[in-house]
């Protein structure tokens, strides 16, 4: 997990991704992997944040779209090209996202701890400006509250 807490100095490598117009970064080492965008199978009766599901080499991984985790509205929805497959405590899931960039080395000092208190904003533990391009930090272990990883082990 990134801290913005360390002292100014500390690299961490992030993956630089985007959603509608903005880019985003989550911490490297909690992605495990990125695959291709492919549609899901809509689960009955299950929680409004899961999209579906895909099967991913035999195993069936849950879909999030990150889009609506972070309070994007769906009229800005580009195209998905990616899934970032993430672990989310015990379980794993894939997250949707437009657009992968690459990956940055940056200076944990250099994040700014944004004021928002917010739900959607728990996500957002830190913004950073590199070159023209304004960063949000987003942290994968809030993607879902407690109940909402309960209720994902519960369907797959």
């Amino acid at each position: 997990m990134l801290s913005v807490e360390r002292p100014t100095g500390a690299l961490c490598k992030v993956l630089r991704f985007a959603i509608a117009d903005q880019h985003y970064v989550a911490a490297i080492d909690r992605i495990r992997e990125i695959v291709l965008y492919r549609p899901s199978v809509p689960v009955p009766h299950a929680p409004a944040f899961l999209e579906g599901v895909i099967d991913l080499r035999g195993l069936v991984i849950p879909l999030i779209d990150l889009r609506e985790r972070l309070g994007i509205p769906a009229t800005t929805r580009a195209r998905p090209t990616h899934i970032l497959i993430v672990g989310l405590g015990e379980s794993v899931a894939g997250l949707i996202v437009d657009q992968v960039r690459d990956v940055l080395e940056l200076d944990s000092g250099r994040f700014q701890i944004p004021e928002a208190t917010e739900a959607s904003h728990r996500m957002c533990r830190g913004v950073c400006r590199v070159k023209d391009d304004l960063l949000v930090l987003v942290d994968l272990n809030a993607v879902l509250s407690a109940d909402e990883r309960a209720a994902l082990s519960g369907i797959v």
